[in-house]
Parts: structure tokens; C-alpha cells; sequence
């Protein structure tokens, strides 16, 4: 009885790692994973090129905080946290362009 109590407490630590480290996204980190998807689809955003960097960065602020007041994205962002493994933010966050961003959480 003792050995099975003993291994409990043993396993208990490395099971409340396991879950850390693979449950759900948190808040935070879907606002952090989305930014960085947006912040890659309007890396290349053409109508922009021309502009000088400071216009250039002020413009693409504008254009994300317009994304982000579409309704899908409170949408896409409830989902994230329901759906989303740390993992699959963590292959997210890492993920160089969009492409992979997106394979990381299909």
C-alpha cells in the first residue's frame, strides 16, 4: 500500500507536467498565436510596398485592428482556446509563414 501511495506521489508532479506542457492554449497565448498569423499574411501585402516604413507599419496596424473587429475573429479566437494544444501553439509560434502556421493546427 505504501509502494502504491509512494509511486502516486512520484507520478503525480510528472502528470501535472504532461498537462502544463499539452493542454488547451490560454488566452494569452491564442491573441499571441493569431497576431503572429496575421502579422505573416500581411507581411507581403502589396498596397503597401510603396509606402515609406513608418506609413508602411502605422497602415498595417490599421488593417490588423480592422481584422481583429470582424466578427469571425472573436469567433476564431473562442475557438483557439477550446480547441488549440499547447503544442500546436508552440509549432505555431514557430512556424515562418503562414503555410506552416496553418499545418501546425490542422
Amino acid at each position: 500500500m505504501l509502494r502504491r501511495v509512494s509511486r502516486l506521489f512520484l507520478a503525480s508532479p510528472l502528470l501535472l507536467l504532461a498537462v502544463a506542457c499539452n493542454g488547451k492554449a490560454t488566452r494569452e497565448q491564442c491573441v499571441e498565436m493569431l497576431d503572429k498569423y496575421v502579422d505573416m499574411t500581411m507581411a507581403d501585402d502589396p498596397t503597401l510596398a510603396d509606402l515609406p516604413a513608418a506609413e508602411a507599419r502605422a497602415a498595417r496596424e490599421m488593417k490588423k485592428a480592422l481584422r481583429k473587429a470582424e466578427p469571425g475573429y472573436a469567433r476564431v479566437e473562442g475557438q483557439c482556446e477550446a480547441e488549440i494544444s499547447k503544442r500546436e501553439y508552440r509549432c505555431a509560434m514557430k512556424a515562418p509563414n503562414p503555410e506552416t502556421w496553418q499545418a501546425c493546427i490542422d
